[in-house]
């Protein structure tokens, strides 16, 4: 059973955790990294489960825009935003016009992302559940309980707080600042507090000093107590979140305990999930480091983004590296899901990954996905079509849904080849001869000259044509591999590259023909002889070919 409708069904069962509120929440400090669609698309999922179920569920988000700019990234202009270090992130400009503030500029470009890779919880802003008045009495819970609070967090995580410790900042009313401030007592009505120049590195208050009342937005709490408060505000009975929460003595911890002991709220279903990662390495959007979910939303299509998110379980890491095959592997192994649901629906697991990584419904019918390598290749290969090719390969015409998976894997590959791929699957037929051809051996050169006669023919079938150069290198009791390996010398200048036939038939074929005859004949072949013969044949099919530079380079290989 999937992981997610394995949960679903312990929720159920448990009859706890109702009404059915599973919740996430995120910090909108800077771009807000790959590595947080991790949280949401888990509750998505487990969510989902409950509504296949046939139980009625919702699904929010919570934006913490109440926090305050403990952190400048890098990409930000540090003269202009260094002044609003320590406001609360709903009060800062936003890099951007047409957005009420910085907190809402990063926040609606992940929740865009997340509605396009198919969630679409509701959205609530932190700022909006203390003005409303929500948390008000979560507030006065827990300044009233402010010495047990500093016990638990003395007997949970070691934290020693002082005497005078309040859980609450206030925002300053003279700088407006929230990071500076400190509450020094509660009187039950209003709190006494300083902005104090030196209690944080990042940023500076401004020694005012008053007391002000806590509630209705002037204050907010600290985050492994806001936790509770909010789960108890908002109705929530399902929330997981990331393993550093998670750990003994940590966050969750901490806001079990206030629950528990404070607030009187039972404890959400809850679960401990692995990182994105990219290359090995965790993100921080205060800082600016790693991906941005728009990055990688830009990198892969919705589906397969998802797919990344879904296929492993929520307890294993995710090391994603767009570079070297990562992100053909990906596709292949989501085009093996989709054989699998098409074949067995739900009964499979892998059949269930691949329906809860749509982003709308999966079509109904069994639906021919082009492979994405091959996608990749024959881009490369202007003569190709590409959809009378796939339209071979699967045996009759694409549908309409089928084109639009070919264009969109088209856009995707494009990107791939541009900026991911291992430079050995980006080819182009070279203008020179490279030194590996002295290298072939007799038995190849025989080989490439029943090539050159091959490719002679009329072939309207590439399909044929590649099964002719097969046999041939069979005549010769040539293995196979070293028999292609010959053609992508010649051809590209490396030892492997995309099916030949395709490769040959989308090149001048009189060209192709001469310049195979040519390294075949003779026992020692002539290299620069060879690039002068055929610079002079190229600058006849091309007047604009620089010559003389394609010489020198291959004087300076030589």
């Amino acid at each position: 059973m999937y992981w997610a409708d394995d949960f679903a069904q312990q929720i159920i069962k448990s009859g706890k955790h109702q009404p059915y509120w599973a919740d996430d929440m995120k910090t909108p400090s800077g771009r807000i990294h790959v590595g947080s669609l991790r949280g949401i698309i888990s509750h998505d999922l487990i969510y989902k489960a409950l509504l296949d179920a046939g139980k009625s569920a919702t699904l929010s988000y919570v934006i913490e825009n109440q926090d305050p700019m403990d952190g400048l990234p890098i990409y930000l202009d540090k003269k202009k935003y260094q002044q609003y270090m320590g406001q609360p992130l709903w009060s800062i400009p936003s890099p951007k016009s047409g957005y009420k503030s910085y907190a809402d500029y990063f926040a609606q470009d992940f929740i865009e992302i997340v509605n396009a890779l198919g969630a679409k919880p509701k959205i609530i802003y932190g700022l909006d559940l203390y003005r409303s008045g929500k948390m008000n009495q979560g507030i006065k819970q827990v300044l009233d309980a402010a010495s047990k609070i500093r016990q638990l967090y003395k007997k949970i995580s070691g934290s020693a707080k002082p005497a005078d410790w309040y859980p609450l900042q206030v925002i300053c009313p003279k700088c407006g600042k929230i990071g500076t401030t400190k509450v020094t007592g509660w009187d039950g009505e209003k709190v006494s507090f300083k902005c104090l120049p030196a209690l944080v590195k990042w940023a500076q208050g401004c020694g005012h000093e008053g007391k002000i009342s806590p509630f209705n937005g002037n204050g907010k709490v600290p985050w492994k107590i806001e936790w509770a408060l909010k789960w108890q505000a908002v109705g929530i009975t399902i929330e997981g979140a990331g393993k550093d929460h998670m750990t003994e003595g940590g966050s969750h911890d901490i806001a079990s305990a206030i629950c528990r002991q404070v607030i009187n709220y039972p404890v959400p279903f809850h679960f401990s999930h692995e990182f994105l990662l990219i290359g090995g390495r965790k993100m921080s959007s205060s800082r600016g480091l790693g991906s941005s979910a728009r990055e990688m939303y830009n990198l892969l299509p919705p589906a397969i983004l998802r797919f990344l998110l879904v296929r492993p379980r929520y307890n294993r890491a995710i090391d994603f590296d767009p570079g070297s095959y990562t992100i053909p592997d990906l596709f292949d192994t989501y085009d093996h899901c989709a054989v699998e649901f098409y074949r067995y629906g739900r009964k499979s697991d892998l059949g269930r990954i691949f329906e809860l990584s749509q982003v709308k419904k999966p079509p109904p019918k069994k639906t021919f996905y082009p492979r994405f390598r091959e996608v990749a290749q024959y881009l490369q290969m202007p003569k190709v079509n590409l959809t009378q090719h796939f339209e071979t390969e699967k045996g009759k015409s694409l549908t309409i849904t089928e084109k639009k998976i070919l264009a969109e894997r088209v856009h995707y590959a494009e990107i791939w080849l541009r900026d991911h791929a291992p430079k050995e699957e980006v080819f182009s037929v070279s203008q020179t001869l490279s030194q590996a051809v002295a290298e072939l051996n007799q038995k190849q050169k025989d080989y490439l000259l029943k090539v050159a006669q091959l490719l002679a023919k009329d072939w309207s079938k590439p399909e044929e044509f590649q099964q002719a150069l097969y046999d041939a290198s069979k005549s010769l009791d040539l293995p196979a591999q070293k028999a292609f390996t010959a053609i992508y010398i010649v051809l590209l200048g490396k030892t492997h590259g995309p099916k030949a036939a395709w490769l040959l038939l989308d090149q001048d074929r009189k060209a192709m023909i001469q310049r195979l005859k040519k390294v075949a004949g003779g026992k020692k072949f002539d290299v620069l002889a060879e690039t002068r013969a055929l610079r002079k044949e190229l600058s006849r099919l091309n007047p604009n070919f620089d010559s003389v530079k394609a010489l020198r380079e291959v004087r300076k290989e030589i």
